[in-house]
């Protein structure tokens, strides 16, 4: 029943991490996320890169969350030896993304950043569910469907991505670089209306 929480760099997750874990990096909005994700009723194990688990801890007891249980010792590196017990995370490019979009079979996008910042420029098509929704609106997403998240720049997707692992949705990608990736691909982007 315990939630595993890996706080390291969502670059480092997408490439392997323990399945079923949940991605908040020690240098986002580490607090702030782990607040609004996790259960406050279950107990906390921590995979960190090691020497880190006691800042993750330690950040975590300072919002209300210290019951962690403990951590998994030497990181994600005591699992070499269990590959099955590990996943991974597609991260694809823009341009890549914006192939897949024009395709017969296009996966769903899913914006998860604020709805501020979505007003100001997003992907065309895509579905907006803020990060902080995500855990109430799950059920309106197709689990039939490629999901495909993006942010601003790949800290929240890396979020929501791991949440939906979690919750089972086994066909969920992001978009690397978020917004800025895409972005900086020059590919089209709906701007506000003045």
């Amino acid at each position: 029943g315990a939630q595993v929480l890996d706080t390291r760099e969502p670059e480092e997750f997408a490439s392997a991490h323990l399945a079923g874990s949940i991605n908040i990096g020690l240098s986002g909005q580490y607090a702030t996320w782990a607040g609004t994700v996790l259960s406050r009723e279950h107990p906390i194990v921590i995979i960190a890169n090691p020497g880190q688990e006691n800042p993750s801890a330690i950040r975590l007891g300072r919002i209300g969350f210290d019951h962690v249980a403990g951590y998994l010792e030497n990181g994600l590196g005591s699992l070499e030896s269990r590959p099955e017990l590990t996943a991974q995370t597609e991260r694809v490019s823009a341009p890549l993304a914006a192939a897949r979009l024009s395709s017969d079979n296009p996966p769903l996008v899913i914006d998860v950043r604020t709805p501020r910042e979505r007003e100001e420029k997003h992907i065309g098509g895509s579905l907006s569910i803020p990060l902080s929704r995500l855990t109430e609106r799950a059920q309106e997403l197709p689990r039939d469907r490629h999901l495909l998240v993006y942010c601003a720049g790949g800290y929240r997707s890396s979020i929501a991505a791991s949440l939906l692992h979690r919750w089972g949705f086994d066909r969920v990608g992001e978009i690397a670089g978020g917004i800025a990736g895409w972005e900086a691909a020059k590919l089209p982007l709906q701007a506000a209306r003045l």
